[in-house]
């Protein structure tokens, strides 16, 4: 979406007081300013007009400040929400936060200073969220006028996309489930898998059509280790149950776990594009603009995802996936595991030089091993090759930690060196803070 020379600010309470106290207040910043007390007004100008910066009271009759910044999300994914809110709106405020698209809250009563840099600051940011989508558009568009192979998407292997029925390479024969033509008898008649998209360590992921829904989905078929482990299989099932409740625009949604017969698979989003594995393929590196931008969209996902306890545990370039319409997202949430488990895993789940020493040791993870995985990636995107070498499996030498960063500008490298630190308590505290910290240096 374009940006106009002059930014429309939509604020939206009932109280008319309000919104003529606001609109006074912001009176000498270059913006067109439109308020509105009625909620259903605002969900149809934000349905039919560019809106930079959104202000929504949290509370108004009849209705939940929540449906008008949900609706604002869906009309424009970049709109910069704020929650205008009391005091008393805490349990609320933290569950608008948790549901994400919310960047930060005002609350009552406010000075006219606080009102004038957070408009002023959200104005920047939807700026440079508009900067983004271009770049990554423009990325997008490069990939897909010139490749025509994919590669997989979780073994670093690089396969060339066929239907199935023309399938000629054989994958690791016997390790993983073989397909009947059409695809249907293997997981009943509901989907109908139309081609392979990649087979790695966690199973093997297809293109599929759901008959009874009538949409396309792509299905991640489960390696035999989560049918043998009873243990797997309950983790598992509460990972998947926690993460179908992640809706965000730059996550894979995941709809469903099911199983047939010994076979457990993933029913998820099909979203068409190239991984960013695919990206290092064509391009080497990316120019630091760019790879600005994957920061700060990823740092947005995760942050979402660990709001909702959920850790990604697998962050790699081939679980980055960049549409076909340039909308950067991360896949493969289906095996993350919750930030509040306490059971040390038996399985080493993830691609060994984007794994944090912790993870590697088999230790209780939190939030930082995502955070040293996407600084390990982030590097590569900016280097043209990660810290170890890729094929690396010398798991004394990676729990032992990078070393220094020597690749890329001295600015950028404390900032990353932080970010995948040997020990955790030495990382950045979040990721967002790394994401601020990077932009800062960048």
């Amino acid at each position: 979406m374009e940006t106009r020379d002059v930014p429309t600010v939509l604020i939206v309470d009932d109280d008319v007081m309000v919104l003529d106290l606001m609109k006074r207040q912001l009176a000498g910043l270059p913006l067109a300013i439109i308020v509105t007390p009625s909620a259903s007004e605002a969900m149809a100008i934000v349905r039919k007009m560019e809106i930079a910066m959104l202000l929504c009271d949290l509370r108004m009759p009849g209705v939940d400040g929540n449906v008008v910044l949900a609706c604002a999300r869906e009309a424009n994914p970049n709109i910069v929400s704020v929650l205008v809110t009391g005091m008393s709106d805490l349990d609320a405020t933290v569950r608008a936060i948790n549901e994400g698209g919310i960047w930060k809250y005002l609350a009552k009563p406010w000075s006219r200073d606080q009102l004038v840099n957070i408009v002023s600051d959200g104005v920047a940011r939807y700026r440079t969220l508009c900067r983004q989508d271009a770049l990554l558009k423009e990325l997008a568009r490069d990939i897909t006028r010139g490749q025509d192979r994919l590669v997989d998407e979780s073994d670093e292997v690089a396969v060339t996309r066929v239907p199935l029925l023309k399938r000629a390479m054989d994958f690791a024969a016997g390790r993983k489930p073989r397909l009947k033509a059409g695809g249907r008898n293997f997981l009943g008649t509901r989907y109908k898998l139309l081609e392979i998209l990649g087979e790695g360590g966690t199973g093997s992921v297809y293109r599929a059509h759901d008959e009874l829904l009538d949409m396309p989905v792509a299905i991640k078929v489960l390696g035999s280790r989560f049918t043998r482990d009873a243990l797997a299989v309950s983790t598992l099932k509460e990972e998947a149950r926690i993460a179908m409740q992640l809706s965000h625009r730059h996550i894979v949604r995941l709809h469903n776990l099911q199983k047939a017969g010994k076979h457990y698979f993933l029913v998820m989003e099909y979203v068409e594009g190239r991984t960013f594995r695919d990206v290092l393929s064509l391009y080497g590196k990316l120019p630091l603009e760019t790879v600005r931008q994957v920061v700060q969209v990823c740092a947005d996902a995760l942050s979402y995802a660990h709001r909702h306890g959920v850790l990604h545990k697998d962050l790699k370039p081939a679980n980055i996936l960049l549409s076909k319409d340039g909308v950067l997202k991360i896949i493969d949430f289906g095996v993350a595991c919750l930030v509040h488990a306490q059971e040390r895993s038996e399985h080493i789940v993830g691609t060994p030089i984007y794994m944090s020493p912790e993870q590697i040791r088999g230790e209780t993870l939190d939030r930082r091993t995502d955070i040293y995985s996407l600084g390990i990636i982030i590097y590569q995107l900016l280097a043209g090759h990660p810290p170890f070498p890729e094929l690396t499996m010398d798991l004394d030498l990676l729990a032992r930690g990078t070393g220094p960063l020597l690749d890329v500008e001295p600015r950028l490298r404390t900032v990353l060196e932080k970010a995948v630190a040997r020990r955790r308590e030495e990382r950045w505290e979040s990721v967002m803070d790394f994401a601020e910290a990077f932009a800062g240096s960048a």
